[in-house]
């Protein structure tokens, strides 16, 4: 078997490229707008949609390992834009939170997602969208069932 894997037609690769791609362009977009840079908006934005939430959930809802969050809340709270307080149901734990000092920079953070998503998806036709839109929440579900099962060691292949 001489099977090669062919990238430049892979499902896959397109996704994260056209993540990777829309990353960049808000990221450029924000730090010319809202001096933020390094990814300190994502957990900005993620914390205007569920302020005080753990620190994993946050890592999660972002797409980004835990310790890499850590290191980022650090320099937030330097920055005083969040802050951290420990979970009173788990001490193990922190919840962490917008700051008065960043809830001005989130309406132009969001605002700047809106811009960047209208500019970028103008073109495509909307029935192409909603298409897109299924088959890429099938993949994920069909993906995360796949991983649960693997690792939970009740599927073989």
């Amino acid at each position: 078997m001489n099977q090669r894997l062919d990238f430049e037609n892979s499902v896959g690769v397109m996704i994260k490229s056209a993540s990777k791609s829309l990353e960049k362009a808000l990221g450029e977009r924000l730090k010319r707008k809202t001096g933020l840079t390094g990814g300190k908006w994502k957990i900005l934005v993620a914390l205007a949609a569920e302020d005080g939430i753990s620190q994993k959930r946050l890592a999660d809802m972002i797409f980004l390992e835990t310790p890499t969050v850590v290191a980022m809340l650090d320099k937030l709270e330097e920055m005083r834009m969040i802050k951290r307080s420990p979970d009173p149901t788990d001490r193990r734990n922190n919840k962490v939170f917008l700051t008065e000092k960043s809830r001005p920079l989130i309406e132009p953070v969001v605002g700047c997602v809106f811009e960047l998503r209208k500019e970028i998806l103008e073109k495509i036709p909307k029935k192409d969208l909603e298409t897109t839109k299924k088959v890429l929440q099938t993949i994920a579900k069909d993906a995360e069932s796949y991983y649960t099962r693997v690792k939970s060691g009740s599927f073989e292949g």
